[in-house]
């Protein structure tokens, strides 16, 4: 067995913007594919996103996601474990556009 300590320097994440619990189906594309695979976004900020997939992306793989109100947004993997990965998008949401995916994610049953 093994154990280990996490120490968060000053109190802080390594987050930019907090996230906010989500829930919504959509897509994503990577590598400048054509074809788009479904994936679900579990939280979201202005900066990025938690994403539930159904395939195996690598850290630093480009990425676009389908944002409703938004459209594709480019982005790229940070981290991945199994069929879960973190994104950051290349440019920041406005708070406006994360607060209606929020309430869009609430009005189809998630978050």
């Amino acid at each position: 067995m093994f154990s280990s300590e996490v120490l968060v320097r000053g109190g802080r994440s390594r987050r930019e913007a907090p996230r906010s619990l989500t829930a919504f189906d959509t897509s994503l594309r990577h590598n400048g594919a054509a074809s788009r695979s479904p994936c679900r976004i579990i939280d979201i900020s202005s900066s990025g996103a938690r994403l539930r997939l159904y395939q195996d992306l690598d850290p630093e793989t480009s990425i676009q996601i389908v944002l409703p109100l938004k459209g594709l947004v480019d982005a790229h993997v940070v981290w991945a474990n199994g069929h879960e990965a973190g994104c950051r998008f290349d440019r920041p949401l406005d708070d406006a556009t994360v607060a209606k995916l929020q309430i869009t994610a609430t009005e189809r049953g998630g978050g």
